[in-house]
């Protein structure tokens, strides 16, 4: 497909940033608007194929500029595609009434979105699609954020580096740091890899500039890189799914070789065998099921068999009518042509959805036994992180953005955890870790140092401060999991006299 004139209507700088650098990569010349008025002004004397367009403007929103567009006769036929958050059938149906011909939501499969956008150039004019993405997946908007960011960074820094000897050593360290810290647990280890590798070069005696432009030029295309590509597996998906059956119903060999290969590729220990349609129902020992549809007729809808375990359904968009009425705590739904990778993270989420909590052992009021978990750090996304981290495992988060923050909320309602960040701006993790052991009230709370200093004066220094446990950014989810859980069950565990 020959490059394109796109005009991206958004207001989310770093959305913006990141569809712009996905379609420029892709050959195609973009502008962006971040207002309907600023869109008003570009289409004076841009003439753009497509228009990609976010619903969720100031002042006048997309629905009424698309509207406002469609009566203009230049603007009447352009492809004008919805990029929402908005997942909900009714709004699809209020942007088709607008005049929009197809709508991808966010956060956007950085992977895929350059494709998407040239399949909807590829349809008819007035055909009305759906690019499917799971919109409550709060990773991939955290992926997605840290990606665009990153690029800008890179950037900025070496503009700087270059401008001459006046450079911020400190915030172009705690920018490493970060990237160091979310890298690999986003699914980037590479990005990690790479600020690990750029930090001495910072703190050495006499840096060398041309040593760290290169370096940071490394790290710039291992973003762009990244940004074209899937990240890895989760942990926490190859774990759940450790030993779970799921069985494939209506697969090929062929199908089924591409799905056990994807599993095995990131390590993934499941049991995937095929089944016969007639064993849906009944089917034994089995944690899930992946039916296959597409050579189904939409007449046997009226007949499909109601599986007593969780199912994902894999059919083509015209299908999108007749799997909406299915029942969501139970049932999910794919579109083909479908992504091995994305068929396995449905059936976890699926498992991991519809699997009851266990209460705690002898416990009558499960609401009573769960615990707080109070997470201190300044970065927004890290905090978010460790609370979709630990929320799934029956622990409610408190947040504090900062050292002071934090002691305030513990003499407030005193948490049955802390994970605390060492390097914020005002209180550092260990001053406030000291203060905290300080207090009657206080010193017995655990507190789990989660830090990028991975180097043994600090975790020593944490140990010393009275940390209960120290964990090195970046993290492995399950792994935090494990040693939050672990400090709060110490905690409760009554004390028997020997």
């Amino acid at each position: 497909m020959a490059g394109l004139q796109i005009l991206v209507v958004e207001d989310y700088y770093m959305q913006a940033k990141l569809v712009s650098f996905l379609l420029q990569e892709a050959g195609h010349t973009v502008q962006v608007a971040a207002s309907a008025e600023e869109a008003l002004e570009i289409l004076r004397s841009f003439s753009p194929d497509l228009i990609l367009m976010d619903l969720d403007l100031p002042g006048m929103d997309g629905l009424e500029l698309t509207r406002m567009l469609r009566l203009d006769p230049v603007q009447a036929t352009t492809p004008i595609i919805a990029l929402t958050a908005y997942s909900d059938p009714s709004d699809l149906e209020r942007a088709r009434e607008a005049g929009c011909s197809g709508k991808i939501s966010k956060p956007i499969d950085t992977a895929t979105f350059a494709r998407q956008v040239g399949h909807y150039m590829s349809l008819s004019t007035g055909a009305h699609t759906d690019a499917p993405c799971d919109s409550q997946d709060l990773l991939a908007e955290i992926r997605n954020n840290f990606l665009a960011e990153g690029l800008e960074q890179c950037g900025k820094i070496l503009k700087d580096l270059k401008s001459g000897p006046g450079c911020a050593v400190e915030v172009i360290q705690r920018t490493l740091h970060r990237w160091a810290a979310l890298g690999a647990t986003l699914g980037f280890p590479e990005i990690s890899d790479q600020a690990r590798k750029t930090d001495p070069l910072l703190t050495s005696a006499s840096p060398a500039r041309h040593e760290i432009e290169r370096a940071i030029e490394v790290a710039r295309r291992r973003f762009s890189n990244a940004a074209r590509t899937r990240p890895k597996l989760p942990l926490d998906l190859i774990a759940g799914l450790l030993d779970v059956r799921v069985g494939l119903v209506n697969f090929s060999d062929e199908e089924t070789k591409r799905l056990r290969a994807a599993a095995h590729r990131d390590n993934v220990q499941v049991v995937i065998e095929q089944l016969k349609n007639e064993s849906i129902e009944q089917p034994a020992g089995y944690g899930a099921l992946v039916i296959n549809e597409c050579a189904i007729s939409a007449q046997a809808d009226l007949h499909r068999p109601k599986p007593s375990i969780p199912a994902v359904f894999i059919r083509s968009r015209s299908s999108l009518q007749s799997l909406s009425k299915l029942q969501g705590h139970a049932y999910d739904f794919l579109f083909a042509p479908w992504d091995a990778e994305e068929v396995l993270m449905r059936v976890y989420r699926l498992i991991a959805k519809t699997t009851p909590s266990q209460p705690a052992a002898g416990s009558t009021d499960t609401k009573k036994s769960r615990p707080r978990v109070l997470i201190v750090d300044d970065d927004p996304d890290l905090v978010a992180i460790v609370a979709a981290t630990l929320r799934p495992f029956e622990m409610d988060c408190d947040v504090a953005n900062n050292g002071e923050q934090a002691l305030d909320a513990v003499h407030r309602c005193p948490p049955d955890a802390i994970i605390l960040d060492v390097n914020m701006f005002d209180l550092d993790g260990f001053e406030v870790l000291k203060r905290i052991r300080r207090n009657m009230i206080t010193k017995g709370i655990p507190v789990l140092l989660l830090t990028s200093r991975g180097r043994e004066g600090d975790i020593a220094r944490g140990f010393g401060s009275g940390a209960d446990d120290y964990v090195v950014k970046p993290f492995k989810p399950l792994d935090l999991v494990k040693r939050v859980d672990s400090m709060i069950s110490a905690r409760r565990k009554p004390w028997i006299p020997r």
